[in-house]
């Protein structure tokens, strides 16, 4: 039986660009988070920080395990819901009409980590890792002292 854990995702970008951006994320096993956090000095995409911030988190994992990854991109959970990323991965991250589909090396690394794991995408603006996800972003990533209660800061 597969170990379940559960990442939240939690990113600056208000709309749909920003000019840099911070993303922080909180792996859950066995109620113990683990958190991660990054910083983007370039102009960035939503979907696109929601992607690296996602295989950073995946890159943590030490065995194949069954992951449910909460996040606030639409168009990212949809695409794992709705099969999108096997089509993609099986037409070279080609689209329908021709071209590379957005962000295909992030999808194509992204997708090479999930194939280690059974990973569920859900979309919810809003989680319960929010609060204190945000909190270890306005500190620059520095989560001490925040404890996980359910679905705030403590």
């Amino acid at each position: 039986m597969l170990k379940h854990v559960d990442i939240y995702i939690t990113h600056t970008i208000k709309g749909f660009v920003a000019d840099n951006a911070r993303y922080a994320y909180a792996l859950i096993y066995n109620g113990v988070p683990r958190y991660g956090y990054g910083e983007i000095d370039r102009r960035i995409i939503q979907n696109s920080i929601v992607l690296l911030s996602m295989k950073e988190a995946l890159g943590r994992m030490r065995c194949p395990c069954e992951i449910t990854v909460y996040m606030n991109s639409q168009y990212i959970a949809n695409s794992f819901r709705n099969g999108s990323t096997k089509i993609w991965k099986q037409n070279g991250y080609e689209k329908a009409g021709g071209g590379k589909i957005t962000d295909a090396d992030r999808w194509e690394a992204l997708l090479k980590k999930c194939g280690e794991h059974v990973v569920e995408a859900v979309y919810c603006a809003h989680h319960g890792m929010t609060k204190i996800l945000n909190t270890g972003i306005s500190r620059k990533g520095n989560f001490e002292g925040l404890e996980l209660k359910q679905g705030g800061i403590q």
